[in-house]
């Protein structure tokens, strides 16, 4: 099998995974009773309760905190209106951990001056305990001169396209944001803000799975992200300026496509991401060609100096093994449930991966905080029996060709109710910020339970040192 086939099942078996595992749980339990069609919902400010509409416009600002939130057609943010799908309210007794899960059947659009907040993880503000919506728009997300619109741990089964807007470069509202980070309302009220002051001046994709293409182009902003997505189709950054130096962090993406980045201001870079590079299956030209290396983590991120590493590898280039991965857990955080009836869990794990490839081990430090070595999985279990997860490991020390050092690693998976276990993963570090002379490993790779003892996995890896 070829790299191009590879790649191609890896990206569209996770976006397909995920969509299978949400849809019946949230068609489910977010019933307004009765079947087939149901009414459309037009919110022009406050809380949508959780329920299944037919479609939604949004004109003022509104908020999607709790339960199930379905909505079989498009959905359409005007000109001017935000929509907050990761303002925590879920559970509504105790402290909110997440919003509401959200299930779109078609496209969302997104107008002049709008914003998008959709998706939560601990990655924005779902840290406390942490946990994840893994929200699915089963369409496509385009948007038009929007101020920001920011998707994190989501799914979109098409395509997604930022033309235009931004809200500027300059100003307290790009002081004030703090990307990659988790929210502080002090500096940050974007999210409890009528007037839309501190509305997101700064676009964002993160761990998003993406059936079709990725286009953002001619964005006027602070900053702008894209990290660790999976993309079926091609994707391209173009003509984008941003008041941040420390912006355009593009990668740590796999493209099963070709990726096009031209006349970026800064130019696509690492930032302070300690990222791995982008993996391509297709054609990369121009900022994230394949030939262009670059400081890792970039000069403008105030992280010290970085080693020069390739934004962008092909497919081509890697490396593939079959190799095995073991764990058992150690730890467990709360389960906490939702008013939908999901239940969060999070995992501490030991784990070791052996074979030909990448090997190594993580051990949980009972010192440290959960993620700092060894795995920490956040899992949502559905009332239907399906879970979907995300892992994050870290592999200390990990070895390949040779050399060593510390890499992590991302899975994203899910496991039926019969206990079958299928997902994708990452390589995501790299650069100046990973000791050890594995500092420009980059792979993916697929993993599966099918035909394993409990407690072990199949690997397939595609990797290398480039």
């Amino acid at each position: 099998m070829n790299f191009r086939r590879k790649i191609w099942l890896a990206t569209c078996s996770s976006a397909a995974l995920i969509g299978l595992v949400l849809t019946p749980a949230t068609a489910a339990s977010a019933s307004t009773g009765g079947s087939g069609w149901q009414q459309p919902y037009d919110c022009a400010g406050g809380t949508i309760p959780p329920g299944t509409y037919g479609s939604m416009v949004v004109t003022g600002v509104c908020y999607m905190r709790a339960g199930n939130i379905t909505v079989q057609g498009n959905v359409n943010v005007a000109p001017g209106a935000m929509l907050d799908a990761v303002t925590s309210g879920d559970p509504t007794t105790g402290t909110p951990v997440v919003p509401a899960t959200v299930q779109i059947g078609g496209s969302v659009y997104v107008g002049n001056g709008a914003a998008l907040l959709f998706g939560c993880s601990p990655n924005i503000t779902c840290t406390s305990p942490p946990g994840i919506t893994y929200d699915h728009i089963g369409g496509n997300l385009i948007a038009f001169g929007a101020q920001g619109v920011v998707v994190h741990s989501a799914s979109v089964a098409g395509s997604v396209s930022l033309f235009g807007g931004g809200g500027g470069t300059a100003g307290a509202t790009c002081k004030a944001q703090k990307p990659n980070k988790p929210i502080n309302t002090a500096l940050e009220p974007w999210s409890e803000d009528p007037t839309l002051d501190f509305t997101p001046v700064y676009s964002d994709m993160e761990d998003v799975t993406v059936g079709g293409n990725v286009s953002m182009i001619g964005l006027t902003s602070c900053w702008l992200g894209s990290l660790r997505n999976e993309v079926r189709g091609s994707a391209a950054y173009i003509g984008n300026t941003m008041g941040d130096p420390d912006a355009m962090e593009v990668d740590n993406n796999l493209i099963g496509g070709g990726m096009f980045c031209f006349n970026n201001t800064p130019q696509v870079q690492f930032g302070d991401s300690g990222s791995a590079p982008n993996i391509v299956s297709g054609y990369a030209a121009g900022e994230c060609g394949f030939g262009v290396t670059v400081p890792n983590p970039a000069p403008e991120a105030g992280e010290g100096t970085g080693i020069s590493e390739h934004i962008s590898v092909s497919t081509w280039s890697l490396q593939t093994y079959y190799d095995t991965y073991a764990f058992n857990q150690v730890g467990a955080i709360p389960p906490v449930t939702t008013e939908a009836g999901d239940q969060l869990l999070g995992e501490l794990k030991n784990f070791s991966i052996a074979g030909g490839g990448l090997t190594g081990s993580g051990t949980v430090n009972p010192k440290k905080k959960p993620g700092s070595s060894g795995e920490a999985d956040l899992i949502t279990v559905y009332p239907n029996g399906w879970q979907t997860f995300t892992a994050f490991d870290t592999c200390k020390p990990c070895s390949l060709d040779g050399q060593s050092g510390k890499i992590s690693l991302r899975l994203y998976g899910t496991t039926s109710p019969s206990g079958v276990t299928n997902g994708t993963f990452l390589l995501t570090s790299g650069g100046g910020l990973t000791p050890g002379s594995l500092r420009t490993v980059s792979g993916f790779g697929t993993f599966t339970s099918y035909g394993q003892p409990a407690g072990r996995f199949q690997l397939t890896e595609h990797v290398a040192v480039t």
